[in-house]
Formats: C-alpha cells, structure tokens, sequence
C-alpha cells in the first residue's frame, strides 16, 4: 500500500509526488484492555505519516446497538442525548499520539480516523449491509487486520521540527485519550438565585463538589460589527455566577445550557439589519468572571429577554490514562531500498 505526505485536505490521499517510504514496526499492545497495533511509520523529506489500528470486539459494537438502536438515534434531539450515545459507542475513542523518532519529537499537523465493520455487526438491526469505506478496505487489506471484530483506524500526519528523519532507529509513542464531556445534574435558575448550593458526584472517581449559585443576570449583546445584511440574531441570554468547592486547579466542570440557541433568521425589517457584512455567521458566548475563585455560565442566545434557564453540569472525564510505548525500528523492514523522497 502507497502512502503519501498531505499538506492538508485527505490525509489517506497526499500528493503522489510526496510518496512516503514505509518502515515496519508490526507491533501489538494493550492499552487498558483494548489491543492497538502500529504497523508501520511512513517518513519522507516532507513529513511522516503514522497508522494506527485499533482493535473492536464485534460484541461490545453489537451491544451499543441494541441498546441504541436505529429508533432511538433517530430520535435524538438534544446535545446531551448526542453525547450519551457518542460516549457509548466503542467506535468513537478518538485519541491524539505525540511521536518521536530518534527521540526527536514531531509536530502533528494534522488526524483522521475511519471504521471498518464486519457483516454481522449489520445484521443486528435486520438491514442490508452498506459498503465499508474505500480507504478502510485498504487498511484492512495491507495490514491482515482480523476480519471477525470492527476496526478503529487513525491516521497522524506530522512535519518536522528540523532536518527530515529518513531512516529512524526507534519510536516513541504517547497516546492520549479525547476527553469525554459526561452530564450528572440538572437544575433551573432565574434571576432571583442566590447562594443557592448544589452537590453533585464526579463519574468516574466518586468525588463529591459542592456547587454554590452566586446570582444571574440578564444580559444584551449586539452582532453590529459582524452581521450579515438582512440577518435578524439573537441576543438576549442569561449568566451565572458560580464557584466549585473543593477546588481541583483545572476547569474541568462546566455548566450549560440545556436548550440550544435559536438560529438566525432572514428578516428585512431595518430593526435587524445591525451591519452590511455578507457571508455565513456562527456566534456563541463565552465569560470570565472577575472576582477570583468564581466562574461564570452563559446560556444560549434568544430573540427575547431569558427569565428562566434549564442548565446541566457537565464533567471533562479521562476515559482512560496515558500510556507511552517505545519500539525498535527495523532497518531490514524498509518496503523499499530507495531513498525517502
């Protein structure tokens, strides 16, 4: 299988003058009870090109799809509901790998990922089976990937920090897992709380915080500068006030909005033409608060004055620590005896 360096756009499908020489490494290992397998690290004067391949049990998929099945995901509305499904699905562990070659660290420029699902896993819902991706069929052909169990393929291109590595000796991997954002209360504010308290349990390590409500206001905001002509937005939200104890030194608890935003709309009344930019606009609000200790909430945008909001806690969760490898890099197992380009 050919691989080729991309600058940017595909990552399984670079510029054919950009041709990458392949190193094997063929190796396996475990990362918290899910098998990984490197097979091989593509280097060239313009970059290098990493696979990895992650190993899925046809039953943990087949067990995510009864449990969520065609009905139920297409009955998803909210945000949270798409996080719940997304956080059980065994084919969603995204990761990010930092690599050295030679001790020398890389730069990832940028990652794709593509799945691969044998024929049982499409007969759990009684449908016809779908054709797997091109690229994936690929993967699965060049690397002898085990046919019977669903795949994981990631995909990291990286550029050099200084002069190209054309023949490395040794890799250093350190893979870290996507954060999960995992939902635990619900709770409604409008704009008479405060000191209001609420307790609430970190999934995975069973801590308890304590939330504590300092007040709401409502709040105006105006898109004049970067509006699109005969676009009418919303403006009107809701912020609160709030401190978390004990304190954790890292902002890993976050309080949303429930509902989510009203959308733009077209509207030619001269009350909604706040500026003559054109092209597409995505808003979104964000705040800091200034007295020290405290953090501050914004709720979605509304054409109306928001007196009540629905707000959830939302917890960053680590599903699964760190893990570094480092492997020995065969020079008799170059694909080719050319010299990288």
């Amino acid at each position: 299988m050919d691989v080729y360096y991309s600058e940017n756009g595909n990552p399984w499908r670079g510029k054919h003058n950009m041709k990458l020489t392949r190193f094997s490494i063929c190796r396996t290992f475990l990362w918290e009870n899910q098998e990984f397998f490197i097979p091989a690290v593509y280097v060239g004067k313009a970059g290098a090109v990493l696979d990895v391949c992650a190993k899925i049990p046809s039953e943990d998929m087949i067990e995510f799809l009864q449990k969520w099945n065609r009905e139920k995901r297409l009955s998803l509305r909210s945000q949270e509901e798409f996080e719940q499904m997304d956080n059980d699905n065994p084919a969603s562990r995204e990761f990010k790998v930092k690599m050295r070659l030679n001790a020398i660290p890389l730069t990832l420029r940028m990652a794709s990922s593509l799945r691969w699902y044998p024929e049982d896993i499409f007969l759990v819902e009684n449908e016809e089976s779908w054709p797997n991706d091109q690229d994936a069929e690929k993967l699965m052909e060049a690397y002898g990937c085990d046919r019977s169990c669903c795949w994981h393929f990631g995909r990291l291109v990286y550029q050099w920090n200084g002069d190209p590595i054309l023949f490395p000796k040794e890799i250093s991997l350190h893979l870290q897992a996507n954060i999960l954002p995992v939902t635990t209360e619900h709770f409604t504010t409008n704009l008479s709380c405060n000191g209001q308290e609420l307790k609430t349990i970190h999934p995975k390590t069973g801590q308890e915080y304590i939330l504590t409500l300092h007040g709401c206001e409502q709040s105006q905001t105006s898109f004049a500068k970067i509006a699109q002509k005969d676009m009418c937005y919303p403006e009107y939200y809701q912020t609160l006030s709030y401190s978390v104890w004990p304190e954790s030194g890292r902002n890993f608890i976050h309080i949303l909005d429930q509902v989510q935003s009203d959308q733009p709309r077209k509207d030619t009344a001269p009350v909604c033409i706040p500026g003559g930019k054109s092209g597409s606009t995505a808003v979104f609000m964000a705040g800091k608060n200034a007295i020290h200790h405290r953090q501050m909430a914004c709720s979605s945008l509304h054409f109306s004055p928001v007196w009540e909001v629905q707000w959830r806690v939302v917890f960053d969760i680590k599903p699964r620590n760190d893990i570094e490898i480092h492997f020995s890099v065969n020079p008799c197992d170059v694909e080719t005896a050319t010299t990288p380009t």
